[in-house]
């Protein structure tokens, strides 16, 4: 019989297809061109923003728009370790413990704007945008506010556009959620220079409404990442890379694996790693036992369905009575024979 406190034999994940791991590099590349390039904007917020809040918030903001890269490229760091002697199983999830980190940072921050902002309206301050001397020109700041704002959501727009067939490619959710940020980074510099121009009509309170609709943003995309990132480590169902549904590699699973000849009914239990699916399949046998042989081959019968398919463990299941019970809501479509 098998021990079950043996230290178990350390599996070495699946590298990825050759495409994936050219994405994957294409991905880390847009990654280092997003942190330089919002580098330089938060640079040019900082020196022409002025007195107004909106513009801070918004310099806030480009500076935490850079925080989804960097945890992208330090996971991918990580798993480019692979399997050591304390890491057993490689470290697929560094994506998923960055993810989540970065959204806690994300979520804190706007919650802190969201509250400045407020607080600014209340106490009722006045922003201050004097002029600048342009060569022999004196114009209003504000202008010069204006224009750095407009140029601040053109990078990441792009960027975010080009993420997203990245994220989709790889099926990696951190990149996604960093992509829908960058993509609607249009949004900010929108209601930036809704505030300026406020300021300019003597409108004060318009800054300050400015920068709390952007702090609330900031606030929504991190909420949204920590619930969905908190999803992911409590191993819930996979979901579609965009969020809009579940995944449905585990059914394709199941109409492999059902036309295997030694199976009469399965169900699956599969989570997510990363970029990856493991799991367990719990097969109905034909016979009245399920042999090593046949076992092996259901397991690469279900590696065979996905590139995102890892480590499989195949546990025969004599009860068809059971083949539901992971489904409380009634749905079968994960369990059928």
């Amino acid at each position: 019989m098998t021990d079950d406190r043996a230290i178990p034999v350390p599996r070495v994940p699946r590298e990825l297809p050759p495409r994936q791991l050219q994405d994957l590099r294409r991905a880390a590349r847009l990654c280092w061109w997003s942190i330089g390039l919002l580098g330089a904007i938060t640079l040019m917020m900082y020196l022409t923003m002025g007195g107004s809040q909106a513009m801070l918030t918004a310099l806030v903001e480009d500076v935490l728009s850079m925080l989804p890269p960097i945890a992208f490229l330090i996971a991918l760091r990580f798993r480019a370790r692979g399997v050591d002697s304390t890491y057993i199983n490689g470290r697929e999830r560094a994506f998923d413990i960055t993810f989540l980190a970065s959204s806690v940072a994300l979520t804190a921050v706007g919650l802190l704007l969201v509250l400045d902002g407020l607080h600014v309206l209340a106490t009722r301050t006045h922003p201050v945008v004097g002029s600048v001397a342009i060569g022999d020109t004196v114009i209003w700041q504000g202008w010069v506010m204006i224009a750095a704002l407009a140029v601040s959501c053109v990078p990441p727009v792009i960027l975010g556009r080009m993420k997203l067939k990245l994220a989709r490619a790889l099926d990696s959710k951190p990149l996604q959620a960093d992509a829908d940020m960058n993509k609607a980074d249009w949004m900010t510099a929108v209601a930036g220079i809704v505030g300026v121009l406020g300021i300019g009509f003597g409108l004060w309170w318009a800054d300050a409404a400015a920068a709390v609709f952007i702090a609330f943003e900031v606030l929504r995309d991190g909420v949204r990442n920590l619930r969905n990132a908190v999803r992911d480590m409590h191993d819930a169902r996979p979901q579609r890379v965009d969020r809009s549904d579940h995944d449905t590699l585990p059914d394709q699973v199941i109409d492999a694996v059902l036309r295997h000849p030694d199976v009469a009914a399965c169900r699956v239990r599969f989570h997510e790693e990363g970029m990856r699916l493991s799991g367990v399949i719990y097969a109905v046998p034909r016979e009245a036992t399920l042999t090593p042989a046949a076992a092996n081959a259901i397991r690469e019968t279900a590696r065979a369905v996905h590139w995102r398919i890892d480590e499989v463990h195949v546990v025969p299941d004599t009860s068809a009575a059971t083949c539901a019970q992971d489904r409380p809501d009634g749905d079968t479509s994960s369990s059928r024979g």
